[in-house]
Formats: C-alpha cells, structure tokens, sequence
C-alpha cells in the first residue's frame, strides 16, 4: 500500500508539473502531508540557490470537502519557517509567491494572521 501510495503521489506530482517552469510548483493531487514534503524541499532549493522567485500553486480548495481550502493554509504556515519574502493570492488566489526578502527587512506575517482569521470564521459559519 505504502508503495502504490508514492507511485500516486509521484504520478500527480509529474502529471500537474511536467509543462510548468522551474518557477512554478503546482501541488494539485497532493496529500496535504505529500504536499509540505514537495513544498519544503522546494523552499530550501529556492533559498540555497538564490532564486529571484517562486509561485506556489496551492488551489482555492474548491475541491476540498466544503470549498474549504488545506493545502493553502499549510503551506502558508510553513512559509513563515523561511527568511522569505510569501504573498498570498498572486498572481491568483490559488497561489503564494514567493521571492527572497530584502536586506533588512523584517518579517511581515500580518497577512497570515487576517488569512487565519478569514478561515476560521469561514469554518465557523460551517458549524452554526
């Protein structure tokens, strides 16, 4: 089971990046778990090699039990491990792009927070 579970993973893995560009990781077909594994090999790539910029296709979730998105609020949390620069919804609301924070600058995670609190009230309204 384990091995076809892989095979999968890389099957979608291959499937949704095979004609997309070295700046471009898209994490459709993925497992939230198999899509922080892809992810975080990709940020410590993006960070040893210097990269200028990275889009991280994590989709709305419109496919996720309810609308509501997993893989996008993941991914954004692990994105704060990173001495990077992460904005949310660009080019698109499926999307966090990526790109090396600038000399000095401090870390802005205020728009994590009002994402959070957005999801939040969102699942909220779900249970009421």
């Amino acid at each position: 089971m384990d091995r076809f579970n892989v095979l999968a993973k890389q099957s979608a893995f291959q499937t949704f990046n095979a004609h997309r560009p070295s700046n471009e990781l898209d994490l459709h077909g993925l497992l939230v778990r198999e899509a922080l594994e892809v992810t975080r090999e990709r940020l410590d790539k993006f960070t040893r090699n210097k990269e200028k910029e990275l889009t991280i296709i994590v989709g709305r979730g419109n496919n996720s039990m309810n609308g509501v998105a997993k893989i996008k609020p993941a991914v954004t949390e692990l994105v704060q491990e990173f001495n990077i620069k992460a904005t949310p919804n660009k080019p698109n609301p499926g999307c966090i792009f990526i790109e090396p924070r600038p000399a000095g600058e401090a870390a802005d995670s205020s728009w994590a927070d009002g994402f959070f609190r957005s999801l939040f009230g969102l699942i909220r309204s779900f249970f009421r």
